[in-house]
């Protein structure tokens, strides 16, 4: 059977929760095929390429992971750039017939600018929880 393919979508300052959800997500079998990286040397250019890679990486995986944690005193952060990954890959299976599952480790919490339209998109079941 084919490993399923996984890209990880976090914010950056979860770099060591990072490292071990790939360690683990690896060990169980899935193929993690992109995760955020620490960004070095000459920032623009170097972000540009960066995010251009995950997006791509987005359009290619089985599973889009969403390592929301706590970040600054908010219990299942997502951050604007992670909003923004979550929205591309509905996007790919609404509008390209994709099937991305995405799923969040964590509940998403009420107090981002964007939690009615995450919620919204966990009750269409566009977003669902890791067991």
């Amino acid at each position: 059977m084919k490993s399923k393919k996984v890209v990880i979508c976090s914010s950056i300052s979860f770099w060591d929760e990072i490292k071990l959800w790939k360690t683990k997500l690896e060990k169980e079998g899935y193929e993690v095929i992109k995760y955020p990286e620490k960004i070095s040397g000459n920032f623009l250019p170097n972000y540009k390429s960066e995010f251009t890679d995950h997006y791509k990486k987005i359009t290619e995986t089985d599973i889009l992971f969403v390592l929301n944690i706590e970040k600054n005193n908010i219990q299942g952060y997502i951050g604007p750039a992670v909003f923004a990954e979550i929205a591309f890959a509905i996007g790919l299976n609404v509008s390209l017939k994709k099937k991305i599952k995405i799923f969040c480790l964590n509940q998403i919490p009420n107090s981002l600018p964007h939690s009615g339209e995450l919620k919204l998109w966990e009750e269409l079941n566009w977003i669902v929880f890791w067991k």
